[in-house]
């Protein structure tokens, strides 16, 4: 039974590409699944223009990313967190070579060593375990070979833009290998402008170094890794939306100007080491994983007075640290018609953060105060899953997750002009609850599979930070309903994948701001169902077309005591049941068209991708809402014969579309927004040795 390391992929004949997953914990491929998937190679993330995990949305079908201060806000057939804290663990889990990311600010990846990446959809906590209520976005990196390998590619872009690349593999000794990846990017020209300072905004810097070693021996096989990640972007650069009171007599802003007294900033350091060790055991292989990740985050927000004469009504550098550790045991095994896993998984997270407030806006406190708070989670787990063949084409899987969780937080607030601490708090939750997994799926022919599952999803409740007041919020809980076919048809000139879904949500989980924190609370309850398209056609062997599609319906069935707030920041409480629920627009999709010339000069490529995106909501009052866009991005290219030399023309949002990145309401101040991109294009040199 292939641990899922030891997944790869294979090219059909001239057909559509064969590519296996690791949806399951082990190597399978992806037609054989039953479970809603959708996977892209390293070429196919070229070719779509992806240059890191907030840009998956143009391609995966029901997939929404907002972003936020660097942070990425997923979710999958309308299930997602919108909290932006770094204590907000999010209802899509991002896991890297099978490793579970918990810090938000270290889920914005981006990859030069990519072997695949794979958007699990629906709940997947059975075997993923920790919050992958909405399902898993999993990246897998190539693990390095015995062979010495190098490649390198430099690229220039407008906004002043450089990114550069290397990887280089080899062996070291018999049996173990090493990679080295190096990633570089800077924009030096901001997208907008500070109307006050008169600085560049809206621009971004990061540097990447990751490194994989890899020791295979007869029975056993040992992966260590690490990678340390730093960049500096604009972060929080809210801009006030037309009509705000809080901008009423101010002058007109460009799509990315602002008006701040400071200039914004949001810094992050990651680091992460991890050890896997996978042995043969003859009835089984055991697997131990385990992973420590330190997590340096500061950034500065200011609001200020959007006409003269500038003054910064509330300001705030926000500083968060957070650790965390991780282990999982596994066995696999498989006796005759059975496959089966059971496991273990321990995880603790630490986090602090400390935020120094200007208080002026906080009447009555009237001067600058600060809040300290810590938090600590710590979850164990136990499961275990197996599919038995009831017959050749008939499959039944069960699986089952019990999990214990325990939250806590300290806070305190500190004003400094008054009389010292204003307000304490130290608070613990603890729940216990299971999920599961049942699943039956027919093998109809070789080609065509079809298949039926009931999931319970779990996110665990838990506590805001920064919060004085609210008991903490509970577990919510998802009941996910599927039914799916998986076809590769005329001779796999065609891939069809299709699921339908129906969500039953309890207990819903809402991050709402304010102007102190962002608060987490429950909803009642909400009702989800829809569909998912990927297809794939390859008429001929140089030219594909790749299609997705989602359909989606998501509504809140009662939502009672909703928080609203209006244009010119009167917040108040109102019923938004029946609302449809956030980020979840009702269609969205995309189609990519790729066509490779050979000749004898080297091979040609030219690819292009349109993706639309209907309107959504960034609220449960459905107030201000994301409208709908559509975006083409291309790419030319030429390789050389040997496929040694390389050179493309890229770009993206070419019609200069404006959408946004995200819309944040605040209390007391009014509507926010950070526009996404605007049209961007540059050249890329390729080089392998």
């Amino acid at each position: 039974m292939a641990p899922q390391s030891d997944a790869d992929s294979a090219q059909g004949n001239n057909g559509v590409q064969d590519i296996v997953v690791t949806a399951q914990r082990i190597g399978e491929s992806l037609q054989k699944v039953p479970i809603a998937v959708t996977a892209l190679t390293a070429d196919a993330i070229s070719d779509r223009g992806i240059t890191g995990s907030s840009a998956l949305e143009a391609v995966v079908p029901n997939l929404s990313m907002s972003r936020i201060g660097g942070v990425n806000q997923p979710f999958l057939r309308g299930v997602g967190s919108d909290g932006a804290g770094g204590f907000d663990e999010k209802s899509v889990a991002t896991y890297v070579d099978g490793f579970y990311i918990a810090a938000p600010s270290s889920t914005q990846l981006s990859f030069n060593n990519i072997q695949r990446l794979e958007v699990l959809k629906g709940p997947q906590g059975t075997l993923f375990g920790r919050n992958a209520t909405g399902g898993v976005i999993q990246v897998v990196t190539k693990d390095p070979t015995q062979d010495p390998h190098a490649e390198f590619d430099v690229g220039y872009g407008n906004y002043s833009t450089v990114d550069a690349n290397a990887y280089v593999t080899g062996g070291i000794a018999q049996g173990l290998a090493a990679d080295l990846a190096v990633q570089y990017h800077n924009q030096d020209d901001g997208f907008g402008t500070n109307l006050i300072t008169g600085r560049d905004v809206n621009k971004d810097r990061t540097i990447s170094l990751r490194s994989k070693w890899v020791y295979t021996g007869d029975t056993t096989k040992i992966t260590l890794f690490g990678s340390y990640d730093k960049g500096r972007s604009c972060g929080f650069c809210l801009q006030f939306q037309p009509g705000s009171a809080f901008v009423t007599g101010a002058g007109p802003l460009g799509r990315y100007d602002v008006r701040m007294t400071k200039e914004p900033y949001f810094r992050t350091k990651n680091i992460f080491a991890g050890l896997r060790i996978e042995q043969e055991l003859g009835f089984a292989t055991f697997v131990s994983s385990t992973l420590y990740g330190d997590n340096d985050l500061e950034y500065y927000s200011d609001i200020a007075t959007q006409s003269p004469p500038y003054v910064s009504v509330l300001g705030v550098v926000t500083h968060e640290k957070a650790k965390e550790y991780a282990q999982e045991f596994q066995l696999l095994g498989e006796s005759g018609p059975l496959k089966w896993q059971v496991g273990t998984y321990l995880f603790r997270y630490d986090y602090n953060i400390f935020q120094p407030f200007d208080g002026a806006a906080f009447s009555p406190v009237p001067g600058p105060f600060i809040t300290q708070s810590d938090g600590r989670k710590d979850s164990v787990s136990v499961y275990g899953q197996g599919t038995y063949a009831l017959t050749d084409e008939l499959k039944f899987t069960a699986g089952i997750r019990y999990t214990y969780d325990k939250v806590e937080t300290d806070n305190s607030k500190i004003d400094f002009q008054n009389t010292g601490i204003v307000n304490f708090a130290d608070r613990k939750i603890t729940s216990k609850k299971p999920t599961w997994r049942l699943a039956l799926d027919y093998q109809v022919t070789p080609e065509i599979l079809t298949y039926v599952s009931y999931n319970r999803g779990i996110k665990t409740g838990g506590l805001s930070v920064n919060d004085f007041t609210s008991s903490g919020y509970a577990p919510e809980q998802l009941d996910a309903y599927e039914v799916g076919l998986k076809a590769n048809l005329f001779d796999r000139a065609v891939r069809f994948n299709a699921a339908g879904f129906y969500y039953d949500y309890k207990n819903l989980q809402v991050s709402i701001a304010s102007s102190s924190a962002a608060i987490i609370l429950n909803a009642a309850t909400a009702r989800v169902y829809g569909l998912d398209v990927d297809l794939e056609v390859r008429p001929v062997k140089n030219f594909s077309v790749s299609v997705g599609l989602g359909l989606l319906d998501s509504k809140y069935k009662k939502f009672v005591g909703a928080p609203s707030v209006a244009l010119d920041g009167t917040p108040s409480v109102v019923d938004v049941s029946g609302n449809r629920s956030i980020n979840a627009p009702k269609i969205s999709g995309s189609v990519t068209a790729t066509y490779e010339i050979p000749t004898s000069v080297g091979d040609f490529k030219v690819s292009g991708t349109v993706t639309h995106k209907g309107k959504a909501f960034p609220t449960p009052d459905n107030l201000n809402p994301y409208p709908e866009y559509t975006l083409v991005n291309a790419l030319i290219g030429w390789t050389s014969s040997d496929g040694n030399l390389g050179v493309e023309l890229w770009g993206r949002n070419l019609t200069d579309r404006t959408y946004y990145a995200i819309r944040v309401p605040i209390a007391g101040f009014g509507q926010t927004q950070v526009a996404s991109p605007p049209r961007t294009y540059g050249v890329r040199l390729k080089a392998k040795f």
